[in-house]
């Protein structure tokens, strides 16, 4: 499919975020639009992290669903390097080695699979996001709707999906030739919905309409001035009314990712995409993708902007109104928690992993397994012990590499 790019004014684009809170007291709140999207934007709590350092706060890692047998209480074949999330009425999870997308209900000692399982065509699924409006249409073998769920892929592929259109599989919205988009956030605007997939091999973040056609942008729109060379956008978040772009090094002669202690970097910009300021800097960054605001009942990080590194599998919490670096999520023996090949972070609902945790997603044992579970306070009622993880290694690893893809069980798409 040949990529559609359309100019939506002369101007550069000015667009302003609505239908969420501010990121912190000092934003101004926009009027709310109602029934347009809720996947991957992320809404605070009342921000009180700016204190937090004044009390340890320790965390229980509970793992839910796995595709080892024994690995986690559910066993499921599908749940293969899952990398994003998306919370409808269930909880959706992009499996990268299966090339599909699994549901599931519950949470700690009630998580269940739901019957649906949607294949995801175009390629590795990563990205993906919720939507409850009545745009992003698709065509499938049932009929023409509003898709209810889209996805990126490192293959420049955006695919959408609609049980009124085909309930078993997705369909191709839009593509882009030479595009890996390893994310995806949905922002709702004054000027409507838009769909934003950073394009790790471009160093750009790419932004579709709601018919999936490309909006040309202005050339400095989300671009940091300050990068420095060789880093790339890695993920894209929506945080009240400002958009957070997670930036890893990137190696010119493979196009992964480079792991290593400082390598990583999260910019703030407004809708239209100008840069606003760095919001955190190297130090505990270690290939920086996944974002999320921590829910009120979080314990004493509530409303703290939560980083999840790919590179070593640390969880940094941040103040999301100064960017101060409040510290690693710890287990309840005061060591940071470190979940090999760590992708998303979604915060629970009460029906779903409840309101005091935030969902995880890994690719385990080099992406060629995976796992799904919960953070929790460790004093949480029935926050299980955390399972041991050890430290990261103070030697940085040069790169993340997967192994090839003809023996790789997520089709080479394990970074």
């Amino acid at each position: 499919m040949r990529a559609r790019i359309v100019t939506l004014c002369a101007a550069p684009l000015a667009l302003a975020l609505v239908g969420a809170a501010p990121a912190h007291p000092a934003s101004s709140p926009h009027a709310s639009r109602p029934g347009q999207g809720s996947g991957h934007q992320v809404h605070p709590a009342a921000d009180r992290s700016a204190n937090t350092a004044r009390t340890p706060a320790r965390f229980a890692e509970v793992d839910l669903v796995s595709d080892v047998a024994g690995r986690a209480a559910l066993t499921d074949p599908k749940l293969v390097n899952p990398w994003g999330l998306a919370m409808g009425a269930a909880l959706w999870v992009s499996n990268a080695g299966t090339g599909t997308a699994t549901v599931y209900t519950g949470g700690a000692g009630t998580a269940r699979k739901a019957p649906t399982t949607v294949a995801v065509p175009g390629g590795t699924p990563t990205g993906q996001v919720a939507y409850s409006g009545d745009a992003f249409t698709v065509k499938g073998k049932a009929g023409t709707a509003p898709a209810s769920f889209i996805f990126s892929s490192p293959s420049g592929a955006i695919t959408a999906w609609s049980a009124k259109a085909d309930p078993r599989n997705a369909v191709i919205a839009a593509f882009t030739r030479g595009a890996d988009y390893k994310g995806l956030a949905l922002m709702n605007t004054d000027r409507g919905t838009f769909l934003l997939a950073p394009s790790f091999s471009h160093g750009a973040v790419h932004v579709f309409d709601d018919d999936f056609r490309r909006v040309r942008l202005a050339r400095r729109a989300f671009r940091d001035p300050f990068l420095p060379a060789h880093y790339s956008p890695f993920n894209v978040e929506i945080a009240g009314t400002s958009v957070l772009v997670a930036y890893a090094k990137r190696d010119p002669e493979t196009g992964r990712p480079v792991a290593g202690r400082g390598n990583g970097f999260v910019s703030q910009f407004t809708a239209s995409g100008r840069f606003v300021r760095r919001l955190a800097s190297r130090g505990p960054l270690n290939a920086p993708w996944a974002m999320t605001l921590a829910p009120a009942g979080f314990g004493a990080y509530a409303g703290a902007l939560l980083v999840g590194n790919f590179g070593d599998g640390w969880i940094n919490a941040y103040n999301p109104g100064t960017g101060r670096h409040l510290g690693p999520l710890r287990g309840a023996d005061g060591r940071a928690i470190a979940i090999e090949g760590l992708w998303d972070l979604e915060p629970g609902t009460a029906g779903n992993g409840g309101a005091d945790a935030v969902w995880f997603s890994a690719g385990i044992s080099g992406a060629r397994h995976g796992l799904l579970g919960l953070i929790r306070p460790a004093t949480a009622a029935g926050a299980a012990s955390p399972t041991p993880t050890p430290m990261p290694s103070s030697t940085a690893r040069t790169s993340a590499r997967p192994a090839p893809s003809h023996s790789h069980p997520s089709g080479g798409y394990g970074y």
